[in-house]
């Protein structure tokens, strides 16, 4: 087989030798159809690929065409030979970007005579190989992906796995130094990190050609005693530091570093055991390192022995495009390529000289680092232009200094973090110089001690707003941290003197939504003067579009602003099961200024997968993310109705309709079958009843669950049931007892109302009191179960006590029934809830039903036709229940797939009946109709006009005819 495979391959270069010139256009698809050929496929057709795939351009407008896609395979993007495909990386990486869903794992750049071939979801920035065609037959390794059955593709140039090494090697030699057994005693910690940020860019320095080749591991060979490794090791970073060069041999050649670093050179006795691990990390091949994610890991290395880089998270450079790409690189972008003059080119190149940006949670700088990194390609960009405008001017030879790493700035509560980042970006200047083959200088490294500050980036000492430096661009990475969380890991001094000095942030807003504020409030406007500035990216939690964290921040910022790129939910690169949102805005509502508006959603869509391959992230995609070009993205990150300006209905809040379930509070309240037959009979009727949760509702309906309800009695009328006081006096008195003690000790919040429990030990923590009395005068109510993803109503007895986990509707017409489960109810439901997991949401009394506008004066026969179609759904769906296993959550997944089912058919009925009784138009958006609704509603209230409240319309004849006997859950006996 292997020989095989080297045949064709050799064969193909053969081919390609003979009959190729290298023309992109008229020779590309027939090298690629010649090269599937090779690799073992009839052809690039028969493969599944398409050549010449249409990919919108990036602005919005106009389409471009990718030379080869293979979903979800391989992007392949050809160029003449001889071309530099330096050059073509940016066309490549936009392609790529944007050919979603089944976006190609793999990217492949080729003039004809070499493959760069580029793993997106591993390393962003270099290839992970490249192949010479005169090497194919031999190398074909790394082009694994491309045959019909995949073979797991070997690459040469994996610089993650390098950096993760590299990490763990110098974090080795930190941990043993500080070590609190140490022969000799540990090397105080703020030393023993001077020590490792300079040795560290030593290592980079001599592997990317500012130091001579060899000198740190020379040096480190010759470190016989303790004394040598403080007098040479230290006398490197002393020189490192000498303005000019050092007559001492050892460090012939060693330039003025400068960096802040180095103003206090580190001297460490090492013992020998720790100059090995410095000689083992010397022998990486720190050119190769990654320093947007070696920050990440080396921090993420330290401190445990047993820890290591490889089990660490960091944020994947393809997650930071999704900020620096619409923020930064998109802009700019815009700008040079529409200049058609060379003045206009000079005055972009001198304005970004000044342009600034900041991070304001800044880590080790990764996010500040790839900042860097494109705004010094978009300088090259620049000059590019203008020899194509000019053509007098040599890019190559001109020395641009212009963009430098003093234009980016860092705020981090983390000391240690802000040095990494400091390191990093003094790197970045050398790789950038190698990487666009320019001739500036890379020494001395520029002093960022003016830039970087390990801060609080919301408080100053004094319990006022920090201040932030003066910027055009603001991105980053603020803490996921919850607004329930907030207290337990800041504590409660720090949370008030934060609220205190962010009055206008509601107090459940998650953390990240100060930094949402605040970048907003702080960052100059967009105008038509300067468009680059007023520009900002920021990852949040899942939380910022949703409640008061959307109030609080991107409620404020699309005021005076507008979202133009987002995700509305995503699985983030940088911390294990954690769901992000992302928001990219520009501070203008100007139309004039503000690009094509991008809105990212979550897909959960099952891949084809071919044979041999993985589903997880380092196989092919299995959900993602799609795009589609928008009017608009409102703050809930949708592009659809935003319903922030709902209000709340008078009327259906009086008489309360809608009720969340009993809490018991303790288990001993709730019995098992055996217990409720033994302590129960006829006369505890009144007091023992049917339980039934969410769960229960929705999975093979039963009953196995009875709960004791003395409701308001006193002790002396829930006594008189004999048995059953017995029982909670035995199973629930201590542990209410217990709950109190452990407040009381802990110091906690609940004090007050363990206490007041205690003096009703008999009663249900929360008894629902308004949900008795409303369920006491009808036979039956609605259920749903209240975290779901979508609301089912069933008729339930009034008999059964409905959990926590239950929303309770008192209502027992068919017509309300039919509003409730009909789409208009599920719309506003899905568009007004709060997030419980990433499938389901959590039904809200306050945010769904008290806001959810009724039909006002429906026709009669209106009325009629929806309370039928709710019938014929609750018999449609009874008919299913007898056909599928699993209850009620397997026959509503059913209606997900496609094809013919009753139920479906009746639910489309029952939506039109729905419509009508509404008066809604079905060309129009619906939650559009509602809202208009909602708004005349609580107007009319304002002004004192009757309206139609939930439950049968006023004066409709003969309401008792709406009101059928099917119910589940009467006559439950244990």
């Amino acid at each position: 087989m292997e020989t095989e495979r080297a045949k064709r391959l050799a064969d193909f270069v053969k081919w390609v030798s003979a009959n190729i010139l290298g023309d992109e256009k008229g020779e590309a698809q027939v090298f690629l159809d010649r090269l599937f050929q090779a690799f073992g496929h009839a052809g690039v057709k028969e493969a599944g690929a398409t050549l010449e795939e249409r990919v919108k351009k990036a602005d919005g407008k106009g389409t471009s065409f990718a030379d080869l896609v293979w979903k979800p395979v391989v992007l392949v993007e050809m160029k003449k030979r001889g071309e530099d495909l330096t050059r073509h990386y940016r066309q490549a990486f936009d392609y790529w970007t944007r050919l979603v869903p089944g976006r190609p794992r793999y990217v492949i750049l080729c003039n004809f005579d070499e493959f760069w071939v580029y793993d997106f979801d591993t390393q962003m920035d270099a290839p992970v190989d490249r192949i010479r065609l005169c090497d194919l037959s031999e190398r074909w390794g790394a082009l694994g992906f491309l045959f019909p059955t995949p073979l797991k593709p070997i690459f040469g140039n994996d610089q993650v796995a390098i950096t993760r090494k590299a990490a763990d090697q110098l974090a080795h030699c930190f941990n043993r130094i500080v070590d609190k057994n140490r022969p000799g005693g540990p090397v105080d910690r703020p030393d023993a990190q001077r020590f490792v940020l300079q040795m560290l860019v030593a290592l980079f320095a001599e592997d990317i050609g500012i130091l001579p080749r060899y000198r740190v591991a020379q040096l480190l060979d010759d470190c016989k005693t303790r004394q040598d490794s403080r007098d040479l090791i230290g006398g490197l970073f002393e020189a490192m530091n000498t303005p000019k060069k050092t007559p001492d041999d050892r460090y012939q050649g060693v330039d003025y570093f400068n960096g802040g670093l180095f103003a206090e050179p580190a001297r460490l006795e090492l013992r020998f055991d720790e100059v090995g691990l410095l000689k083992a990390a010397s022998r990486e091949d720190w050119s190769q390192v990654r320093p947007e994610i070696f920050g990440t890991l080396f921090e993420h290395s330290l401190g445990q022995q047993e820890r290591h880089a490889f089990g660490a998270h960091f944020t994947h450079p393809t997650d930071i495009m999704k900020i620096v790409g619409p923020t930064i690189v998109d802009p700019w972008h815009k700008l040079i390529e529409g200049a058609g003059t060379l003045k206009r080119l000079r005055e972009l190149w001198q304005r970004m000289q000044d342009y600034r940006v900041l991070d304001p949670a800044c880590g080790s700088g990764n996010f500040l680092y790839i900042a860097y990194r494109e705004l010094k390609r978009l300088e090259a960009r620049i000059l590019e232009r203008m020899t194509d405008i000019s053509g007098s001017y040599d890019s190559s030879q001109m020395i641009f200094g212009f963009v430098s790493s003093r234009q980016f700035f860092g705020i981090d509560i983390n000391p240690f973090a802000v040095e990494l980042a400091k390191v990093t970006m003094m790197i970045a200047r050398k790789l950038a110089i190698d990487e666009l083959h320019i001739t500036e200088h890379a020494l001395p490294l520029d002093n960022l001690d003016d830039n970087f500050k390990a801060a609080d980036a919301l408080i100053d000492e004094h319990g006022n707003p920090a201040q932030w430096p003066r910027v055009d661009v603001i991105i980053g990475n603020p803490p996921f941290l919850g607004a329930k969380r907030l207290k337990p890991e800041r504590g409660t001094a720090y949370v008030n003197a934060v609220r205190r000095a962010y009055p206008e942030i509601p107090g459940m807003a998650d953390y990240c939504v100060y930094w949402i504020r605040k970048a907003h409030d702080h960052l100059p406007p967009c105008t038509q003067k300067d468009p680059l500035a007023g520009h900002a990216g920021l990852v949040g939690t899942q939380n910022i579009r949703n409640n008061q964290s959307r109030v609080g921040g991107l409620d404020h910022v699309v005021r005076s602003g507008t979202i133009v790129e987002a995700v509305d939910n995503q699985p983030w690169s940088g911390e294990a099961n954690v769901h992000v949102s992302i928001a990219n805005w520009v501070k203008t509502k100007k139309a004039e200024l503000i690009p094509s508006i991008r809105l990212w959603t979550r897909i959960n869509k099952s891949g084809t997968k071919r044979q041999g391959e993985s589903g997880t992230r380092d196989g092919w995609e299995t959900e993602g993310l799609v795009f589609r070009d928008v009017a608009s993205i409102n703050s809930a990150l949708s592009d659809e109705t935003d319903l922030s300006t709902k209000a709340t209905l008078q009327c259906n809040r009086d008489p309360k309709r809608c009720f969340q379930g009993k809490i018991p509070g303790y288990n001993g309240f709730v019995l098992d079958r055996q217990t409720a037959k033994r302590i129960g009979g006829s006369e505890s009727d009144a007091v023992m009843r049917p339980y039934l949760t969410g769960r229960e509702l929705l999975a093979e309906f039963r009953i196995d669950r009875w709960i004791i309800d003395f409701g308001n009695r006193d002790i002396n009328e829930a006594s008189a049931f004999r048995l059953l006081f017995a029982h909670c006096q035995e199973h629930v008195l201590p542990s209410v007892e217990q709950a109190l003690r452990e407040a009381e000790s802990t110091g906690s919040d609940m004090v007050t109302a363990r206490r007041e429990h205690l003096s009703r030990w008999w009663q249900l923590w929360n008894r629902r009191d308004e949900l008795t009395v409303a369920l006491k005068g009808i036979p039956r109510y609605i259920g749903c179960s209240r975290v779901t993803r979508r609301p089912v109503m069933v008729f339930l007895s009034s008999a059964i006590c409905p959990s926590d986990a239950m929303q309770a509707f008192a209502l027992a017409d068919d017509y309300s029934f039919g509003i409730l489960q009909g789409g208009p109810h599920f719309e506003w439901f899905r568009k007004s809830s709060k997030l419980k997991v990433e499938s389901d949401m959590r039904y809200s009394v306050r945010d769904v039903f008290e806001t959810y506008p009724w039909p006002q004066s429906p026709a009669d026969a209106r009325v009629r036709d929806v309370a039928e179609a709710g019938r014929r759904v609750r018999s449609a769906r009874d008919e299913s229940l007898m056909k599928t296993e699993g209850g009620l959550r397997a026959v509503y997944r059913l209606l997900e797939l496609p094809g013919k089912n009753p139920l479906k058919d009746a639910q489309k009925a029952l939506d039109e009946a729905v419509m009508a009784a509404y008066g809604f138009s079905i060309k129009k958006d619906i939650l559009t109709q509602l809202l208009a609704l909602n708004l005349v509603v609580a107007e009319r209230e304002r002004s004192g006009e009757p309206v139609t409240p939930p439950g049968i319309p006023p004066g409709y004849p003969n309401a008792k005819s709406l009101v059928s006997n099917d119910c589940i859950g009467d006559n439950q006996k244990p």
